[in-house]
């Protein structure tokens, strides 16, 4: 047995668990991480969606990977009642139940989802919560998911990165000050160039530093419409950002969305 972790000692690379990030990160540190990404930037990318999926008041609508629940209330701040929100997270979702009572939040992983077919007359998926895992047959999964709690010609929204600008505006390192403690970021591609990984490492919150990972496979939009069709998801259009401006090469965001066929 290893001896316990001191007062201010870090986890080692070797220590963290890079496949299964997800499961540890999501936490309550992660919502001091990212707390710029709060409740009026959901508001105006939910009323920005809006604008381009046509949704009556009556329509019943999964926020997978909701986190915190911040589009879930913006969703019913815009008069969306029948609003369901999943997340893998306990600490997140215990947040978002504390500030939505009224709201459903399910605790699920997104590749097999409790949730009864055809079910839902949307899907959203906001802030690049796709291509975590670290095979596509897994990350295929959850579009098939998508598709599958989906009615016949619902409707469904991917907001996800766009591996060009990634690449083109990634920075290496970088340490900023939030309040009491220090955010200190290392951003790197894998070595075949198709991950985006990034090492976090948070100083001087509670008794000690604590590091996580993040790591998001990186799929070309072409890849992305091949896998959403065999998803049986058809793709209208891509946005490249809350614009609704085109998506390009150099955009920062691919948005995409659509309908089940």
């Amino acid at each position: 047995m290893s001896e316990p972790r001191q007062p201010g000692e870090i986890q080692t690379a070797s220590e963290i668990n890079h496949e299964g990030w997800w499961r540890e990160w999501f936490n309550h540190i992660y919502l001091d991480v990212y707390s710029h990404r709060d409740e009026h930037q959901a508001a105006e990318e939910v009323n920005a969606i809006l604008t381009v999926i046509p949704l009556p008041p009556t329509a019943r609508i999964l926020d997978l990977c909701c986190g915190n629940g911040r589009h879930c209330r913006a969703l019913h701040q815009a008069g969306f009642h029948r609003v369901v929100g999943v997340d893998y997270s306990f600490p997140l979702l215990k947040h978002a139940m504390a500030e939505t009572p009224r709201a459903g939040y399910v605790r699920a992983d997104m590749r097999l989802l409790p949730l009864h077919k055809a079910c839902f007359d949307a899907v959203f998926s906001f802030f690049t919560s796709f291509g975590y895992f670290q095979t596509n047959v897994e990350n295929l999964a959850v579009l098939h998911e998508i598709a599958r709690v989906l009615r016949p010609d619902g409707y469904f929204l991917l907001d996800y990165l766009n591996p060009a600008y990634v690449r083109e505006t990634l920075v290496a390192e970088s340490v900023k000050a939030h309040g009491d403690f220090v955010i200190r970021e290392k951003r790197s591609l894998s070595p075949d160039g198709d991950r985006i990984e990034k090492e976090i490492v948070i100083e001087n919150w509670g008794l000690r530093d604590h590091r996580y990972h993040e790591s998001v496979q990186l799929y070309e939009h072409e890849a992305m419409l091949d896998m959403l069709e065999s998803a049986d998801l058809r793709v209208l259009d891509t946005l490249g950002d809350f614009n609704a401006t085109p998506f390009h090469p150099h955009s920062p965001r691919m948005i995409l969305h659509g309908r089940r066929k």
